[in-house]
Parts: structure tokens; sequence; C-alpha cells
């Protein structure tokens, strides 16, 4: 294998990534390149001129009824065709079928909430009746609902869908959502979705099993919620009729909070024991709008802390956004959430990525478990754990994704690792400065020394969806592509790895980039050939070893990349009379494609022993690092 890999290597050395994919195709799926054939993408990582996405405008009625912990909802959904397509047929997306007894699911949840699906009381296209599950027009396929369309809907036209549905939300094993107890809930994968059709695969059909995540197109919401008597909402967009659910003294500090710096109380376990929090003593309903956003979700308590500030994202606008944090009384350590989560909104708008942040708030709501977390667009909903670390790091992780894959709207399903590995290192760079003394990427590193390389370990380009194994998913999603980032800016120095990342975000938010996008605008923003660093990151093959190959009779220590990943080099020589030297090479060390370097180490000297390798860099074989005379 090694072989086969240097073969590969000497064949790109000197060609840039562009050249050699135009050379030879074998490395793009078939589906990609008809995209560049059809003008939809280019070579350069730029949209090209015939680039489109399909649109969809929901308008939802839901109501929450919290005893019976059950979530019944009505829907309009116009739908715009902006493909050059004509479309017969849609994909419904029933996310919470994944508790329909009977269907496919990446791990066993017991039967305590299994229960019959989502029930659909109708559902009509143009407003006709589409009879279901069987017959003409429609069937089910897992979380999946096809159904084919009376008439054909042509490019540039749209269609109207309207159904009506409920589901039981689950309690006891609860999959990124769920009734939690003590009148918490957390709501999302909760409406029936019409699915991404795109330029790569046409219909998204990938199943929901519990392990894939979000590929969403953008489109805008309209929706109501209706709550019981004492239930507090928070959501995905904005809030239209605060002044007519909240009471004189929270809907004060809710407009003063909008433009203050300072973190406020905006609802304390003060207000709820004087009775000043809702307006409304019986049902409330709630109306939020959001535009241009791949999803929606809300979050309905009883009792809730709410703490919240605004933040300046953008100096020249003037802009600012609202940073939350809403818990349960005695919490572990989320009292401090709004605290870390202004900081990481004025982090991340500010330093890495230095984008400001895209969307009108970021609410991090605290489930009351111990540990675990889950993002949507502009809410996440979080554990509570014991270790203030840990919560700040968990805070930033959730909010880390509004850029990835909410502004950018890549496929998690596909490719998880262009947002997950993203938020993976966001954080890591985040810990580091806010929190210095915590070995945040030594645990990454320690964690990928034992899974490189294993079997079941499968390359970045291998679609997500096809692996069940949760733990390798992590490390395919996460893991692995966290790393490959820091190594990746280890190799061109922190300006040329931001301009070429905020080119990538420019180019694609909003849109649905693929790998291929990410690859092609790094190469070209940069100017430089990056194969030697992709290929083996992230097609394969390759694994985290470096080693102490050996010592000329020069002093020139010699370093084999053995696993053939591209990492930094670090080396600690000490000579015979004592004295030490280290030594310490970028990434690009290995960008001639080369699997051995040298360090020159003092000529007139006896080199007693080498230790290669740092804490932060991931190796397999420690037993490789060290060299004794």
């Amino acid at each position: 294998m090694k072989k086969f890999y240097f073969s590969l290597a000497i064949l790109f050395i000197g060609l840039p990534f562009s050249v050699v994919l135009a050379q030879s195709n074998r490395l793009i799926p078939i589906e990609v390149q008809k995209a560049y054939a059809a003008g939809t993408r280019t070579k350069k990582g730029i949209p090209g001129p015939e680039y489109w996405e399909n649109h969809a405008h929901y308008q939802i009625s839901a109501e929450l009824l919290a005893a019976e912990s059950i979530l019944k909802g009505t829907e309009k959904v116009t739908y715009i065709n902006n493909s050059p397509d004509t479309l017969k047929m849609l994909v419904i997306r029933l996310y919470q079928n994944i508790y329909k007894k009977g269907d496919a699911r990446a791990w066993s949840i017991g039967s305590a909430d299994l229960t019959n699906g989502v029930q659909i009381d109708s559902i009509k296209v143009n407003g006709k009746e589409v009879k279901m599950p069987d017959g003409q027009y429609g069937y089910f396929y897992g979380t999946n609902r096809y159904i084919r369309l009376p008439h054909a809907l042509a490019p540039g036209d749209s269609l109207v869908l309207t159904t009506g549905w409920k589901f039981a939300v689950p309690k006891t094993i609860r999959n990124r959502m769920g009734n939690y107890g003590k009148g918490r809930f957390f709501i999302a994968y909760w409406y029936p979705q019409i699915s991404v059709y795109d330029d790569i695969s046409g219909w998204d059909r990938i199943e929901f099993d519990g392990i894939t995540e979000f590929y969403n197109d953008f489109n805008d919401y309209d929706v109501h919620i209706t709550t019981p008597a004492g239930y507090a909402v928070w959501a995905t967009g904005h809030l239209e009729n605060a002044g007519q659910v909240y009471a004189k003294p929270v809907l004060k500090r809710f407009e003063e909070v909008q433009k203050s710096d300072e973190i406020m109380a905006v609802i304390s376990q003060k207000d709820w024991d004087k009775n000043t929090v809702l307006k409304n003593k019986g049902a409330t309903t709630w109306h939020f709008t959001a535009n241009y956003v791949t999803d929606f979700s809300f979050a309905a308590t009883l009792r809730y802390n709410w703490d919240a500030s605004s933040v300046l994202v953008d100096s020249a606008t003037g802009r600012r956004v609202r940073v939350d944090a809403v818990y349960p009384d005695a919490p572990n350590t989320f009292q401090r959430a709004a605290y870390y989560a202004r900081k990481s909104v004025e982090f991340m708008s500010n330093k890495w990525p230095g984008y400001p942040y895209p969307f009108e708030h970021m609410t991090s709501f605290s489930n009351g478990t111990r540990n675990g977390g889950m993002e949507t667009p502009m809410m996440a909903n979080d554990g509570d754990p014991k270790d203030s670390v840990f919560t700040a790091d968990l805070v930033f992780h959730e909010i880390s994704h509004s850029y990835f894959p909410f502004f950018m709207g890549t496929n998690e399903r596909k490719y998880a690792w262009m947002d997950e590995g993203w938020a993976t290192w966001f954080t890591g760079v985040f810990i580091n400065e806010f929190m210095p003394g915590d070995p945040y990427f030594q645990r990454i590193a320690r964690r990928f020394s034992r899974t490189s390389g294993r079997e079941m370990e499968l390359p970045l380009m291998v679609p997500s969806n096809l692996i069940s194994n949760f733990f390798y998913y992590q490390v395919q999603a996460y893991t692995r592509p966290g790393l490959a980032y820091q190594f990746l800016r280890n190799a061109l120095g922190d300006s040329l790895f931001k301009k070429a990342l905020l080119t990538f975000m420019n180019r694609w938010h909003g849109k649905h980039p693929v790998p291929f996008d990410f690859f092609y605008t790094f190469e070209n923003v940069t100017g430089q050939n990056l194969m030697w660093f992709f290929k083996p990151w992230f097609f394969g093959p390759g694994y985290a070893d470096l080693a102490v190959k050996g010592i000329t009779v020069n002093n020139k220590i010699e370093i084999e990349n053995a696993g053939g990943l591209p990492m930094p080099v670090h080396v600690a020589c000490t000579y015979a009379d004592g004295s030490k030297d280290t030594f310490s090479e970028s990434t690009a060390v290995w960008n001639k494609g080369e699997d051995t370097i040298t360090i020159q180490a003092d000529k007139d000297k006896t080199i007693k022993k080498v230790i290669l390798g740092v804490p932060d860099v991931p190796d397999v074989y420690k037993r490789n690092n060290v060299w004794k005379k």
C-alpha cells in the first residue's frame, strides 16, 4: 500500500490539483463531472454561470400538546423549481418515522418510543388530494414519502403542497430532539419537509437513520406555535408578536437587550414567582418568521431562565446579534453559558473565521441532561456538563455550526466533515485562546492515534451516510477533518489559510458547495499545488505515522512519513555532551511528495538521542519515534 501511495505522489508532483483532475477524472464522481459540463460549477471553485437551487416558502401552524407529548400541525408549502429539469415527483422527509415500528435505524431504541410514525391527515398538491400510502400517486420508503406529481413541474414553475400531521414527541430515547421531562421540549426534525433537488444527485433520497444530519435548501418560514398555559418559546428567526406574548417587564428587558453589551436576566425565577413573564394566562400562540434559512426549530419550556446580551458583529454597518442562554433552575454550569455564547460570537465574527455572524440571534438552550448537543439554525439543543470547560466547548461548537452548514449549505448527509470538521477545528482554536491551558488538540490527536489506519476508518470522500458504525462516523466527521484543517493551516500560514477560507465562504454562502468546490477554491486562492495534502488526507490511503529513519554520517536526521499523512515535524535532539537542540518543520515540508526529509543537526557534535513528535501531532506507532546511539 505504501508503494502504491508513493507512486501516486510522484505522479502528481508539480501538477496543480485542477490540472491533475483535468487529465484524469478518476477522483471526481460522475455526478460532479456532469455539473462541470453543465456549467453549474467550475474548476476554479467558483459557482458556474448556470448554478441554481430550488426554494420553498413554508407556512406552518403547530400546536404542542405537552401533557400528551404530541405535536400536531398543518402546513402550506410553495415550492419553486429553479432547476432546468422538469420534476415528475416530490420527495418528502418525515424524520420522525425513525420511531415507526419496523423502520430501519442505526441503533436500537427499545420499545418505549416506538409509534406508528408520523400520522398524515391529508396531503394535497395544488389542491388535489394525494392518496397514500399506496396507489397511483405516492408511496413510503423509510423516512421518505414519494409523491408522483399529477402534473409535472416545469422549470421556473411552482406548486403548492398542503398537509396536516401529528406525531408523538419521544420521551425516552431522544434523537437530537424530544420531551426532556419537567416541561422541557426541544422540537427539531419535526415538519414534513421537501427534500433537496440539486445539480449533483437530483433528489436527495438518503434515509434518516439517526446518524446522518442536515442537507436542506435555503427556505422562508412563517410559523405559528401554540403552547399550553405557562410555556415560553424560543425559536429560529424573528419573534413577530413579542408584545402579545410577554408581560411588560419581560418585554422591556427583551427590547433593551437587543442593544446592550451587558448580559441581562431577561427572565428569572423571580419573574415566574411573580407571574410577570407571560401576558396570557391560558394558551399562547407564538409567531416567528425566518427568511433564507435551512431549517426551523423551537424550544418550549416551563419556568426557564433566560440570560441574554447583544454583540456588535459588524462595525461597518453597526449590526448587532442577540445572544441567548436558556436553562432550567439549579444548573450544573449553564449559568455561564450566556458568557461563553457571547465570547463565541465575538470570536467567530472577529477572528476565526473572521466573518460577521450571519443571523439575527443565537440561542443556546439547555435541556438539563448531562452532555451532548445538537445544532439548528439560530438554535442549539445542549446538555449541561459538570465541567465548565466542556460547557464552553459545547456552547462554542454548536454555535460554530451557524457557518457550516447553515450559512454555507453543505451536504452533511454525504460529507459530514464539511461542517463537523470545521466545528471541531473552530472549537480548538477558540479553546486555545479562551482557555489556553486546556489540551484540546492533544485530545483530538490522541483519539486519532487510536483509530488512524484501522480497517474501519474510512477516507473522508466516502459518503458519510454509508458509515453504519457510529464511532468511526465520528472519526470521519470530526476527528480526522479537524486535524486536517489544523495541519493545512500549519502548511499555509494563518494569513493565506484565512484568505482561502473567507473566499470559500464568500463564494458559496447561501449555496450548496461540494468537496471539490473547497479543494479548487483553496488552490485557486493560494496559487499552490495542494494535491500533496488533499490526496492523502481526504481521499487516502494514509494514516498518521512519522518515524525516525536514521542518522547519516554528517548528522542529518532522516524523518520518514511512513503512514503518508503530511503533518508537522518536531524533533528533540540530545548530544553526547548533554546539550540539546529542537527542530520544527511545518506540514509544508512534505509538499514535494517525498517519503523522507532530512533535518541537519550540529555537525560538530555526537548525537546521543533523537525523539520525534509532540502531543498535538498524532502518531500510531510511537516506538519508531525514538533513536538512540
